[in-house]
């Protein structure tokens, strides 16, 4: 997804989510927290899958550290990846050896 739309995304689904929440035990969780960690997990499974580390990005880490990463800073993480992710899908990311990829 480009990166204008990555952003809109991640916007509307903080703004969706923090009006919406569960009442669990008397105590009101925004369903937010549960949307960050879902996107997170999701980034670090599809992540392995693109083999993102083999692309130059700031963001091309191995799993752990991506899920990390977004979940503590989602806001700016998610849309990151999320064009990211993009570029890759359509070929037009740089390999960390300088070659673009072209057998997206």
């Amino acid at each position: 997804m480009k990166t204008r739309d990555a952003i809109l995304l991640t916007v509307t689904l903080i703004l969706l989510t923090s009006f919406f929440g569960l009442n669990i035990a008397g105590k009101y969780f925004p369903l937010s927290w549960f949307m960050i960690l879902g996107t997170a997990i999701w980034a670090a499974i599809d992540s392995s899958k693109i083999q993102l580390k083999r692309y130059k990005s700031g963001i091309s880490y191995g799993p752990v550290v991506l899920f990390f990463g977004i979940a503590l800073l989602w806001i700016i993480g998610f849309p990151w990846y999320l064009s990211m992710r993009y570029k890759i899908k359509t070929g037009t990311a740089v390999l960390k050896d300088g070659t673009t990829n072209v057998a997206a």
